[in-house]
């Protein structure tokens, strides 16, 4: 499959086509009964959601059908250093597997390269086994637990370095995520509302 990688702003796709596409590729999610907050937005949604970031959309060169698609948000963490967030990673179910999904990984690693970022974040639901597969054959490492109010679901947060001076080694990745585990499972439930002594923390923490 001959696949050409561009901003959605360079193409003439509209939001409500970029909607259906990642619609049909999250399907086999709600199938797992995991109910990915993409499954169910709009293209309003999308749209706004979107805004600020660099939407890479992958194309059939031949057809120009869309195949896939990522949005990358460039910010900056607390000690100044520039990072990129990973988001709405969907492919097309007729174009699954066939490497899409690491052509635009290819896209959005040079332009956080050339932005001068340190890393990237994403997530998944420790449950979508093909997304973590993904996660991690693509240079991503598991980071930390995580879980939101507007899924149902633990989630795994992926970081992958992009400069070595950031870079934590293998014991300290692994500590840092058991360090997360404990904090969430203990403060927060799967749904991302607080448990008891989570409720506990947070008026703690206020004062």
């Amino acid at each position: 499959m001959d696949v050409l990688i561009r901003l959605l702003s360079d193409t003439g796709i509209d939001y409500q086509e970029l909607a259906d596409m990642i619609h049909a590729a999250f399907e086999e999610r709600l199938h797992q009964g995991l109910r990915f907050t993409c499954s169910a937005m709009t293209a309003g949604e999308f749209e706004v959601k979107m805004k600020g970031g660099y939407v890479f959309v992958a194309l059939d060169n031949d057809s120009g059908k869309l195949l896939g698609t990522v949005t990358i948000h460039v910010r900056t963490d607390k000690k100044g250093r520039i990072y990129g967030y990973h988001e709405y990673l969907a492919v097309a179910p007729e174009a699954k597997h066939s490497g899409v999904g690491t052509k635009l990984a290819q896209a959005w690693t040079e332009l956080l390269l050339d932005k001068n970022a340190k890393y990237v974040l994403s997530d998944t639901a420790c449950k979508a086994e093909s997304s973590v597969r993904w996660h991690l054959s693509n240079g991503f490492r598991i980071y930390e637990l995580e879980s939101y109010r507007s899924t149902d679901y633990w989630s795994y947060v992926f970081i992958k370095y992009l400069d070595d001076d950031v870079r934590k080694s293998c014991v300290g990745l692994r500590l840092h995520f058991y360090l997360s585990w404990i904090f969430i499972r203990t403060t927060r439930h799967r749904n991302g509302s607080d448990t008891a002594l989570g409720k506990l923390y947070k008026r703690i923490w206020a004062k």
